[in-house]
Protein backbone atom coordinates (compact mmCIF):
# COMPACT_ATOMS: atom_id res chain seq x y z
CA UNK A 1 0.00 0.00 0.00
CA UNK A 2 1.70 2.96 -1.32
CA UNK A 3 1.82 6.21 1.21
CA UNK A 4 -1.10 8.15 -0.13
CA UNK A 5 -3.37 4.97 -0.36
CA UNK A 6 -2.79 5.01 3.59
CA UNK A 7 -3.42 8.43 4.38
CA UNK A 8 -6.63 8.46 2.27
CA UNK A 9 -7.76 5.16 4.66
CA UNK A 10 -6.40 6.90 7.62
CA UNK A 11 -7.85 10.16 7.27
CA UNK A 12 -11.00 9.60 5.22
CA UNK A 13 -12.52 7.44 7.58
CA UNK A 14 -15.52 8.68 8.36
CA UNK A 15 -18.33 7.36 10.17
CA UNK A 16 -16.75 3.49 9.23
CA UNK A 17 -15.90 0.83 11.65
CA UNK A 18 -12.48 1.51 13.58
CA UNK A 19 -10.77 -1.85 12.16
CA UNK A 20 -11.13 -2.35 8.63
CA UNK A 21 -10.27 -5.52 6.85
CA UNK A 22 -6.62 -5.09 5.10
CA UNK A 23 -7.48 -3.38 1.38
CA UNK A 24 -10.66 -1.39 2.34
CA UNK A 25 -10.49 2.25 1.37
CA UNK A 26 -13.69 4.30 2.14
CA UNK A 27 -13.44 8.27 1.45
CA UNK A 28 -16.98 10.34 1.96
CA UNK A 29 -17.34 13.55 -0.10
CA UNK A 30 -15.13 12.02 -2.57
CA UNK A 31 -17.28 14.17 -5.02
CA UNK A 32 -18.97 17.45 -4.86
CA UNK A 33 -22.51 17.76 -5.01
CA UNK A 34 -22.18 19.48 -8.57
CA UNK A 35 -20.25 16.63 -9.29
CA UNK A 36 -22.92 14.25 -8.12
CA UNK A 37 -25.26 16.34 -10.13
CA UNK A 38 -23.60 16.40 -13.02
CA UNK A 39 -23.34 12.29 -12.91
CA UNK A 40 -26.90 11.69 -12.19
CA UNK A 41 -27.59 13.63 -15.07
CA UNK A 42 -25.07 11.84 -17.72
CA UNK A 43 -27.13 8.48 -16.06
CA UNK A 44 -30.44 9.12 -16.69
CA UNK A 45 -30.80 8.76 -20.50
CA UNK A 46 -28.55 5.65 -20.61
CA UNK A 47 -30.73 2.38 -21.24
CA UNK A 48 -30.25 0.58 -18.24
CA UNK A 49 -31.60 -2.91 -18.54
CA UNK A 50 -32.62 -5.71 -15.67
CA UNK A 51 -29.24 -7.37 -13.60
CA UNK A 52 -28.91 -10.70 -14.75
CA UNK A 53 -26.99 -13.62 -12.87
CA UNK A 54 -27.51 -16.96 -14.53
CA UNK A 55 -30.91 -17.60 -15.30
CA UNK A 56 -32.70 -15.18 -12.61
CA UNK A 57 -32.86 -11.56 -13.31
CA UNK A 58 -31.76 -9.16 -9.97
CA UNK A 59 -33.80 -6.06 -9.55
CA UNK A 60 -31.52 -3.52 -10.01
CA UNK A 61 -31.06 -2.17 -13.58
CA UNK A 62 -27.34 -1.54 -14.76
CA UNK A 63 -25.23 -0.41 -17.53
CA UNK A 64 -21.71 -2.30 -18.34
CA UNK A 65 -19.01 -0.40 -20.45
CA UNK A 66 -15.94 -2.94 -21.14
CA UNK A 67 -12.56 -1.61 -22.59
CA UNK A 68 -12.81 -2.35 -26.33
CA UNK A 69 -10.26 -5.06 -26.33
CA UNK A 70 -10.91 -7.32 -24.16
CA UNK A 71 -14.27 -9.78 -24.20
CA UNK A 72 -16.56 -9.74 -21.06
CA UNK A 73 -16.37 -12.34 -18.77
CA UNK A 74 -19.27 -14.55 -19.05
CA UNK A 75 -18.99 -17.11 -16.71
CA UNK A 76 -21.66 -16.96 -14.54
CA UNK A 77 -24.04 -17.17 -17.18
CA UNK A 78 -24.31 -13.44 -18.90
CA UNK A 79 -24.57 -10.91 -15.93
CA UNK A 80 -22.24 -8.73 -17.00
CA UNK A 81 -21.70 -10.59 -21.11
CA UNK A 82 -23.50 -7.74 -22.93
CA UNK A 83 -21.58 -3.96 -22.91
CA UNK A 84 -23.71 -0.48 -23.43
CA UNK A 85 -21.38 0.70 -26.27
CA UNK A 86 -17.73 2.68 -25.83
CA UNK A 87 -16.81 3.93 -22.37
CA UNK A 88 -18.80 7.67 -22.19
CA UNK A 89 -16.98 10.70 -21.52
CA UNK A 90 -18.43 11.23 -18.51
CA UNK A 91 -17.13 7.93 -16.87
CA UNK A 92 -14.12 7.97 -18.92
CA UNK A 93 -13.31 11.54 -16.58
CA UNK A 94 -14.42 9.41 -13.42
CA UNK A 95 -11.98 6.54 -14.18
CA UNK A 96 -8.89 9.09 -14.94
CA UNK A 97 -9.87 11.16 -11.79
CA UNK A 98 -9.79 7.66 -9.22
CA UNK A 99 -7.21 6.26 -10.80
CA UNK A 100 -4.93 9.59 -9.78
CA UNK A 101 -6.35 9.37 -6.68
CA UNK A 102 -5.33 6.13 -6.23
CA UNK A 103 -1.79 6.06 -8.51
CA UNK A 104 -2.95 3.36 -10.44
CA UNK A 105 -2.60 3.69 -14.62
CA UNK A 106 -6.25 4.27 -16.14
CA UNK A 107 -6.12 1.86 -18.51
CA UNK A 108 -5.63 -0.53 -15.70
CA UNK A 109 -9.64 -0.06 -15.42
CA UNK A 110 -11.50 -2.14 -17.93
CA UNK A 111 -14.87 -2.62 -16.59
CA UNK A 112 -17.65 0.19 -15.57
CA UNK A 113 -20.84 -0.47 -14.47
CA UNK A 114 -23.81 1.48 -13.26
CA UNK A 115 -26.33 0.32 -11.01
CA UNK A 116 -29.58 1.70 -10.45
CA UNK A 117 -31.27 0.10 -6.63
CA UNK A 118 -34.69 1.02 -6.34
CA UNK A 119 -35.95 0.99 -2.98
CA UNK A 120 -35.56 -2.54 -1.28
CA UNK A 121 -33.21 -3.58 -3.76
CA UNK A 122 -30.60 -6.42 -1.83
CA UNK A 123 -27.82 -7.61 -3.25
CA UNK A 124 -26.80 -11.06 -1.48
CA UNK A 125 -23.27 -12.18 -0.58
CA UNK A 126 -21.13 -12.51 -3.15
CA UNK A 127 -17.37 -11.95 -4.43
CA UNK A 128 -16.19 -9.91 -7.47
CA UNK A 129 -15.33 -11.93 -10.59
CA UNK A 130 -11.69 -13.03 -10.57
CA UNK A 131 -10.82 -11.99 -14.10
CA UNK A 132 -11.08 -8.28 -12.15
CA UNK A 133 -8.32 -6.71 -9.68
CA UNK A 134 -9.41 -4.07 -7.59
CA UNK A 135 -12.67 -2.64 -7.23
CA UNK A 136 -13.82 0.76 -6.76
CA UNK A 137 -16.96 1.82 -6.05
CA UNK A 138 -18.75 5.65 -6.17
CA UNK A 139 -22.02 6.36 -4.63
CA UNK A 140 -24.64 8.61 -6.03
CA UNK A 141 -28.37 9.75 -4.66
CA UNK A 142 -29.36 7.69 -1.52
CA UNK A 143 -27.80 5.80 1.17
CA UNK A 144 -26.23 2.44 0.85
CA UNK A 145 -25.37 -0.47 3.98
CA UNK A 146 -22.27 -2.25 2.31
CA UNK A 147 -21.93 -5.87 4.65
CA UNK A 148 -18.61 -7.43 5.02
CA UNK A 149 -17.68 -11.25 5.71
CA UNK A 150 -14.33 -13.19 5.39
CA UNK A 151 -15.03 -15.52 2.88
CA UNK A 152 -15.13 -18.83 5.22
CA UNK A 153 -17.33 -17.08 7.51
CA UNK A 154 -21.20 -17.88 7.19
CA UNK A 155 -22.23 -16.37 10.44
CA UNK A 156 -23.45 -12.62 11.66
CA UNK A 157 -20.78 -12.55 14.32
CA UNK A 158 -18.04 -11.75 11.78
CA UNK A 159 -20.11 -9.29 9.54
CA UNK A 160 -18.83 -5.77 9.65
CA UNK A 161 -21.18 -3.12 8.05
CA UNK A 162 -20.09 -0.14 6.45
CA UNK A 163 -22.49 3.04 5.38
CA UNK A 164 -21.69 4.54 2.08
CA UNK A 165 -22.66 8.04 2.17
CA UNK A 166 -23.98 9.91 -1.14
CA UNK A 167 -19.98 11.13 -3.11
CA UNK A 168 -18.42 8.75 -1.37
CA UNK A 169 -16.00 6.29 -2.72
CA UNK A 170 -14.63 2.54 -1.92
CA UNK A 171 -11.90 0.90 -2.95
CA UNK A 172 -11.49 -2.98 -2.36
CA UNK A 173 -8.23 -4.27 -2.84
CA UNK A 174 -5.83 -7.37 -1.64
CA UNK A 175 -7.12 -8.92 1.77
CA UNK A 176 -9.98 -7.46 1.46
CA UNK A 177 -10.69 -8.15 -2.51
CA UNK A 178 -9.80 -12.14 -2.53
CA UNK A 179 -10.64 -13.30 1.11
CA UNK A 180 -13.69 -11.74 1.93
CA UNK A 181 -17.36 -11.53 0.81
CA UNK A 182 -19.64 -8.58 0.90
CA UNK A 183 -23.33 -7.78 0.11
CA UNK A 184 -25.88 -4.82 0.50
CA UNK A 185 -28.82 -4.58 2.60
CA UNK A 186 -32.32 -3.23 1.28
CA UNK A 187 -32.20 0.68 -0.14
CA UNK A 188 -34.38 2.94 1.30
CA UNK A 189 -34.52 5.54 -1.09
CA UNK A 190 -33.10 5.59 -4.64
CA UNK A 191 -29.66 5.06 -5.13
CA UNK A 192 -26.74 4.99 -8.05
CA UNK A 193 -23.67 3.61 -7.81
CA UNK A 194 -20.72 3.56 -10.84
CA UNK A 195 -17.92 0.32 -10.29
CA UNK A 196 -14.92 0.56 -11.88
CA UNK A 197 -12.71 -2.69 -12.06
CA UNK A 198 -9.28 -3.15 -13.00
CA UNK A 199 -7.99 -6.25 -14.90
CA UNK A 200 -6.59 -8.70 -12.53
CA UNK A 201 -2.92 -9.37 -12.64
CA UNK A 202 -1.95 -12.43 -14.19
CA UNK A 203 0.36 -13.67 -11.44
CA UNK A 204 -0.75 -11.90 -8.05
CA UNK A 205 0.54 -12.26 -4.75
CA UNK A 206 -0.35 -14.65 -2.28
CA UNK A 207 -3.35 -14.17 0.07
CA UNK A 208 -1.95 -12.61 3.37
CA UNK A 209 -4.23 -13.92 6.49
CA UNK A 210 -7.54 -12.25 7.37
CA UNK A 211 -7.28 -9.55 9.67
CA UNK A 212 -9.21 -10.11 12.63
CA UNK A 213 -11.96 -7.77 14.10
Amino acid sequence: MSSMQRDMQQSDLFGAPEELPDGLIYRPEFLTHDEESALLAAIAPLPLREARFREYFARRRVAHFHREDLTPPDDDGGADSFTSGPLPPFLAQLRDTVAARLDVPAADFVHALISEYRPGTPIGWHRDKPAYGIVVGVSLAGWGRMRFRPYAAQDARHTLSLDLAPRSLYVMRDAIRWQWQHSMLPTKTLRYSITLRTEAAPNPPPAQPTQRF
